[in-house]
């Protein structure tokens, strides 16, 4: 590869990396590239980004944008998902992908400024979406309105069916 070639393609990586909030660092080993493409669209679909290049591009950009924390993750066959948007989500893609393709793991990553090792990353994985952990909350905030709500009718209710039975029994004589 010409140097010319690789000054375009760090400078492309680098831009890439800069402004990720969230990014994850896998092993692509004994896949192929059809397998890859697949992965790429998989993660398009959660506005996020899958980045392969050699390990030495790969290092230079890291250290150019102050992301030394994770250059141990990168060995061997690298690949970065790098994600804009719900970092949950992408967890989600990838390891869905990884349960079917025996060479591909997750190593780690960066969320939110946080190195979280492989472990971590599949924990996150497991948790509920961004838009179901908001309707988690807002169903247990009304929660306590619901209640005092039902409270409040119980007792009207409770009135009316005495004065409908009083009604019942005045006509009844």
């Amino acid at each position: 590869m010409a140097h010319f070639e690789k000054e375009l393609i760090l400078k492309e990586v680098t831009k890439v990396l800069e402004g990720a909030p969230s990014l994850f660092v896998t092993n692509f080993s004994k896949l192929n590239a059809q397998d890859m493409n697949t992965l790429r669209r998989k993660l398009e679909k959660n506005a996020s980004r899958l980045i392969i290049t050699k390990n030495s591009l790969l290092k230079i950009a890291i250290s150019k944008t102050e992301l030394d924390k994770i250059s141990g993750f990168v060995k061997g066959s690298t690949g970065i998902a790098v994600c804009r948007k719900d970092p949950i989500a992408v967890t989600k893609t990838l390891f869905e992908f990884a349960k079917l393709h025996e060479g591909f793991t997750i190593r780690g990553g960066i969320i939110d400024g946080e190195v979280v090792d492989g472990r971590a990353v599949k924990q996150m994985s497991e948790l509920p979406s961004k838009d179901v952990l908001r309707a988690m909350v807002l169903m247990r905030m009304q929660a306590p309105i619901t209640g005092f709500v039902n409270v409040l009718s119980a007792s009207l209710r409770g009135i009316v069916i005495v004065l409908n039975k009083i009604s019942q029994q005045k006509n009844a004589n």
